[in-house]
């Protein structure tokens, strides 16, 4: 999230977090290393 405020962000936030790569291929790479993808909202400062 500090990466998002570097760069001039405000009420930086994960809204939602999914398993990206279920039923593909690499379903259990991304399980192995905890890989998932995530909704996030922010506001321009």
């Amino acid at each position: 999230m500090r990466a998002f405020s570097a760069y001039g962000f405000a009420d930086v936030a994960i809204r939602d977090r999914f398993d990206c790569f279920r039923g593909t291929s690499k379903e259990r790479t991304a399980r192995r290393y905890g890989v998932h993808g995530v909704n996030l909202s922010a506001r321009k400062a």
